[in-house]
Formats: C-alpha cells, structure tokens, sequence
C-alpha cells in the first residue's frame, strides 16, 4: 500500500509537471489579491520557510548523527537529502515562472525545501502533522503570492517530496506503513 502510494505521488508530479502552465495557474495568478502588506510577510515567510530552512536542518542532523553516532540520524539525513533532490528535475520540466527569474519554475524550490524538513521530522517523530502541513502550506502560498512560483510549482513539489520521501523511507527502513506516519489521519478498518 505505501509502496503504491509512493509511487502514484510521483507519477502524479511528474504528469502535474509536464503541461507548460495550467488553467488553474493562470486564474489563480489573476484573481488572487496581492495588498503591499501580503507581499511583505509573505517575503518575510520566503526567507524562513526557504532553502534555509533545509540546509540548516541537514547541518543540525548531521551534527547529531555524528555525534551520537546514530545511524538512523545518519538515514534520515539521507532521506532529507532524496527529497530534497526533487527540486533538481527542475531543469527537466524547464517551466517559465509568472515573473522573469533566471531558474526554472517546477518545483518549487522554497516548497520543496520546507516539505522535505516536514516529511523528515515526521518520519523522526511520528507526530506534528498539522505543524508540518501548515509550515508547508504558508511556505508554498508565500511563493504564490510573490509572483515566484504557479500553483501547480507548489502542489508538484509537496507531491514529489512526499512520494520519493516515502519510497527512500521504505528503502532505507524508516518508514513501513503510511499508518504509522499519521495514524490519527488513517485508521484501520473495523471488522463486523
């Protein structure tokens, strides 16, 4: 089932990243308001919720794990690193962004960054999945808002993130089952 899952995530970004812009990218773009103050904390978010974030969580985990010698901090940094890795297929889709900017558009890399620490502390900790949702979704709308990403970029980047985090989870044995992730979200069918 998580094998499966996994898989249909990816498939599901690379089909998301295939089209140049969507219907729903262009109206979102349009309709969406954008008041000096939203562009102002969304900014602000951008520089938390980034690439920084990301690199300063792999640094804290490699930190850790050669410290305590552990080797499950030594495959969760792995892990962390995978999903981080999506945001080099970029060059791959080569999609335009809504403003003129020198990298490619899909994934979004702020997003991807985010989701990866999100997916990584979930798989640590077993718990915090509306933290992790809603880190990901404030770091994702503050890309939109900027003009610096569609919204396909963002809803590609947790979808990759999320299917390649759980296929390295399973190839590395720290993940067996979506279940123990969010098990509060996915309960096991009751028998009459």
């Amino acid at each position: 089932m998580t094998r499966a899952l996994g898989a249909v995530l990816v498939i599901s970004w690379v089909l998301l990243g295939l089209p140049e812009v969507t219907a729903l990218d262009v109206w979102v773009h349009d309709v969406l308001p954008r008041p000096e103050w939203l562009r102002v904390t969304a900014f602000a978010v951008s520089l938390v919720l980034g690439p920084a974030i990301g690199w300063a969580f792999a640094a804290v985990l490699a930190v850790l794990a050669w410290r305590r010698h552990d080797v499950r901090l030594w495959k969760a940094l792995a892990l962390h690193a995978l999903c981080c890795a999506t945001v080099l297929t970029r060059w791959l889709f080569d999609r335009v962004r809504p403003v003129e900017y020198h990298l490619p558009s899909y994934p979004s890399g702020h997003t991807v960054a985010v989701a990866s620490v999100a997916f990584t502390l979930l798989v640590l900790f077993r718990r915090g999945v509306l933290w992790a949702v809603l880190a990901v979704l404030v770091g994702g709308f503050a890309r939109v808002v900027l003009q610096m990403h569609w919204v396909t970029d963002v809803v590609g980047a947790v979808l990759g993130v999320t299917g390649v985090g759980l296929l390295a989870g399973l190839a590395l044995g720290l993940v067996t089952s979506v279940r123990e992730l969010v098990p509060h979200l996915v309960r096991p069918r009751r028998r009459p």
